[in-house]
């Protein structure tokens, strides 16, 4: 039998205080629609060390998102280190409309810690964009369904889940679903290879996150939504190692440079593309928190200002 309950997360923000108020399901047409995707975050290796990135405005910052989550399956410690990751999160963010997860304790592939995603994806300026943003510009909620469905290894036996730092061979839960809230909240392409083809159209558009995607670190890099679709150039592109986003705001907080993703020579499904490079942003770096994989050890409780440059690009 599937137990759940829901939390909420009291945010500074409402509809009323932001002068927007949410119109009720229906009142006004929505933009088109599609279901979103999860994405994935594998367990990195156990290499016998630790390191700790925590969250410096903890407990400081004011909340300016209001999250609530329905919880399927975990008992009160899992719960209480997934709330750490949502309090983070509604500090980092700001929205007039709450912003809604279902999130479930069941057994998952195997290496894979977590998964999650825009429960919808929507058509917003012609481009796609999940729920939480979506939401947000709409100034309502655009359906009633979760804006972010997340699942979480229930057979994975060796999670952290206390306060402190991960210790070596130990992968801590707080650091995980901060990764996939990540995912949920807008962290994704719509880009993928299908034999040597690659794309990065899903039903004619670019995912936002798309519009900001080059082959190369320069200024004057091709950006990949400008390349033939369905194209052999395109998929040599995606699976370059030699992909960026690229944007005013991730030069200035990247030190005057784009910021490199992860796209090996052999494409992953769910891994490529959608993160940050794992050899550029290693295990104890401030922005390696959406690498595509956490190590046993690795505490990441920020996302880092590569990641929120990304979040202010795509309408965040």
């Amino acid at each position: 039998m599937r137990r759940s309950s829901t939390m909420l997360v009291a945010g500074a923000v409402t509809a009323l205080a932001c002068g927007v108020v949410a119109a009720p399901a229906g009142a006004e047409s929505a933009p088109p629609s599609r279901p979103g995707t999860q994405v994935p975050v594998y367990a990195g290796p156990l290499d016998g060390t630790t390191s700790l990135i925590a969250d410096d405005t903890s407990g400081k910052a004011a909340r300016t998102a209001r999250i609530t989550v329905t919880y399927h399956g975990f008992n009160a410690t899992s719960k209480a280190a997934f709330q750490r990751a949502v309090d983070m999160w509604s500090t980092k963010i700001s929205s007039p409309v709450p912003i809604t997860v279902d999130a479930t304790w069941a057994p998952l592939g195997s290496n894979i810690l977590g998964s999650a995603g825009s429960n919808y994806i929507w058509k917003v300026g012609g481009v796609w964009q999940g729920d939480a943003i979506a939401n947000k510009k709409a100034g309502r909620q655009l359906n009633s369904a979760p804006d972010i469905v997340a699942r979480f290894s229930s057979s994975f036996t060796n999670w952290h889940f206390g306060t402190g730092p991960a210790p070596a061979g130990k992968y801590d839960f707080t650091s995980v679903v901060a990764h996939e809230i990540g995912h949920g909240l807008g962290f994704w392409g719509v880009g993928r290879v299908n034999g040597a083809l690659g794309t990065v159209r899903y039903n004619g558009a670019n995912g936002v996150y798309d519009r900001y995607t080059k082959l190369g670190s320069s200024t004057g890099s091709p950006l990949l939504w400008k390349m033939p679709d369905n194209s052999t150039k395109l998929g040599s592109a995606l699976r370059s190692n030699n992909l960026y986003f690229d944007s005013p705001a991730v030069r200035n907080a990247n030190g005057g440079k784009a910021a490199r993703l992860y796209a090996p020579g052999t494409w992953r499904q769910g891994s490529s593309y959608s993160h940050l490079n794992e050899s550029t942003y290693p295990k104890g770096n401030p922005n390696s928190l959406m690498t595509y994989a956490i190590g046993g050890g690795e505490t990441i409780r920020t996302p880092g200002n590569i990641t929120m440059a990304i979040f202010k690009t795509i309408g965040w």
